[in-house]
């Protein structure tokens, strides 16, 4: 969420019940392929837009490739699922084979599988576990989401097989926060002290153990990287391929030609212009799949209009979304309405997208005081004209189009937007600091559906409260939300949320976007989805080219 953290962050939570027997299944097999093949061995190539940022999750940026490859290098106690459309997403076994909460839910034991070794044969055991929760929670560490594991008191070494995580208190998401993280080698890196990781990034490279089905095998920074099979990997039927070798191509316009080309087998993000030239190619083969994620306005709520929600619903009024998704995604998104997908468990359904209705948003306008009173055709209130920036950051094109396009609508009911991009970590600054009066920007939803980051009024100055939204009732919703032992319970607090800020409207919710991604067709078992899109990446495997046996 597995977290796609901040802009980058992913998500959904837990039933109790289904945690109880979530452990019990193991994921479905790969699809067999029809036409037969060669299922084991061959290398495959995929583009890549940045380079890996580093091989400890703790001190190094939590970029979504990097997560990525991490993921196939090391274990985690368990490994969510993406079944969270009609549920809570359930998790299946990874390092840990079992788990069982105690009665009062303040105990959770981990039962973990004894055939798992480091890539050097050294046994993984509880204090690994143990290790890594230590790691993640010092202070000289200073992990960007150590704040996952405050209400962890204690994590436990039973045996070498069985450890127990101790809670100050009960919340929905105890297991998620939990998982979250990779085992990490206690035997080789606890000889480097906390104080000092983060000034020898290097170090890790050089002492690099690994647990997952690859191992880092070439690293030329800037250029590419080499996975090859991890032999010691407990599972002997993975990975399917040989090697994966990731070729760093910062342009996507370059990626899709050198996959047409057959230079490379794989584009993990595939821009939705050149979708309908890849799905009609022979060999090649697009896949679309969910996002979980929304892009949105932020209105500036400490601002005059923006504090009045008769205001901010004009503007979302004024707004045709269908024809941002309709222009800019080609298709492949939609409309948004409120914080949670629509594809996810916990999203109300009897939520629907405001309508585009510029004759309403007008007559919000003139219910809240605007008037063209001078004939210049911008409404003013008080001798003041209804003018504004709008922000966004200016390495996204989509959005920085999007912009300009929002400026026309918004023109049509005399209200001046200023379009104004700017380089991502200057925006995110002016955010976190609320100097805006507007920003488009997105968010990718946490595994917990902890909305507080974003709309509690605590998270104004120590969260994500970009707009610095506040409403009691919302805040009493969402802290009743996060108390709830049972993520079921809160699925009602969290509908009531989402009708309130539907209705005041803190955010214009643009759009929900799917992702596309697309492969030779020899490369089979791809099957990205919304945790991942190397999900699946050691079942992958090549159909032999034309002559080879």
């Amino acid at each position: 969420m597995k977290r796609l953290r901040s802009a980058d962050r992913l998500a959904a939570t837990l039933v109790a019940l289904l945690l109880a027997t979530a452990c019990g299944r193991n994921e479905p097999e790969p699809a067999a392929d029809p036409a037969g093949g060669r299922e084991r061995g061959g290398e495959a190539t995929a583009a890549t837009i940045v380079d890996l940022a580093g091989v400890n999750e703790l001190i190094a940026p939590g970029t979504a490739f990097t997560n990525d490859v991490l993921d196939q290098l090391f274990v985690e106690l368990l490994r969510e699922r993406a079944d969270y459309q009609e549920h809570p997403p359930t998790f299946a076994p990874d390092l840990a084979l079992s788990y069982e909460f105690s009665e009062d839910r303040r105990l959770l034991t981990f039962r973990l599988r004894p055939d798992a070794v480091w890539s050097d044969g050294t046994p993984i055991t509880a204090e690994d576990v143990r290790f890594s929760w230590r790691a993640q929670t010092d202070p000289a560490v200073a992990w960007a989401y150590a704040d996952t594991k405050d209400a962890i008191e204690d994590v436990e070494v039973l045996d070498a097989h069985t450890v127990r995580f101790r809670f100050s208190q009960v919340y929905p998401f105890q297991l998620v926060d939990v998982v979250d993280g990779k085992i990490l080698p206690s035997h080789l890196w606890s000889r480097l002290p906390f104080a000092e990781w983060r000034s020898n990034a290097d170090w890790f490279r050089e002492n690099l153990v690994v647990s997952g089905p690859f191992r880092l095998a070439a690293w030329r920074p800037g250029q590419e990287l080499l996975l090859e099979r991890n032999e010691r990997y407990y599972d002997r039927k993975a990975p399917r391929l040989d090697r994966v070798r990731f070729r760093v191509v910062p342009d996507q316009a370059s990626q899709v030609e050198q996959l047409l080309a057959a230079a490379i087998d794989f584009v993990p993000i595939v821009p939705p212009g050149d979708a309908a030239r890849l799905a009609a190619h022979p060999e090649v083969e697009l896949h679309v799949y969910g996002a979980r994620q929304y892009d949105y306005v932020c209105w500036n709520t400490r601002r005059v209009p923006f504090d009045d929600p008769r205001v901010r619903r004009a503007m979302t009024l004024a707004i045709d979304r269908q024809a941002l998704v309709d222009t800019l995604w080609h298709g492949y998104a939609r409309v948004a309405a409120g914080p949670i997908p629509a594809d996810v468990w916990a999203r109300d359904p009897e939520l629907v997208p405001w309508p585009f209705d510029p004759a309403a948003a007008s007559r919000l306008l003139a219910e809240a005081g605007f008037a063209d009173r001078d004939g210049d055709g911008v409404v003013e209130r008080d001798g003041r004209p209804f003018r504004f920036e709008l922000l966004t950051n200016s390495s996204n094109r989509l959005r920085s189009d999007a912009v300009v396009m929002i400026q026309e609508n918004l023109r049509r009911i005399g209200v001046e937007a200023l379009p104004r991009t700017l380089e991502i970590h200057t925006l995110t600054d002016r955010n976190l600091a609320h100097d805006f009066d507007a920003t488009l920007s997105g968010w990718a939803i946490d595994t917990t559906l902890d909305l507080r980051t974003y709309f509690h009024s605590a998270a104004i100055e120590d969260g994500y409260n970009f707009g610095a939204y506040a409403n009691p009732t919302v805040d009493r919703l969402v802290d009743e939300a996060r108390r709830v032992p049972e993520f079921a319970a809160a699925a009602a607090p969290l509908r009531e949320v989402q009708r309130i800020l539907h209705a005041e409207q803190p955010y214009t919710f643009l759009w929900e976007p799917k992702r596309l991604s697309a492969a030779r067709q020899r490369l089979v078992v791809v099957e990205p989805n919304a945790l991942s899109t190397y999900a699946h990446l050691s079942s992958w495997w090549l159909r032999p080219r034309e002559g080879q046996f």
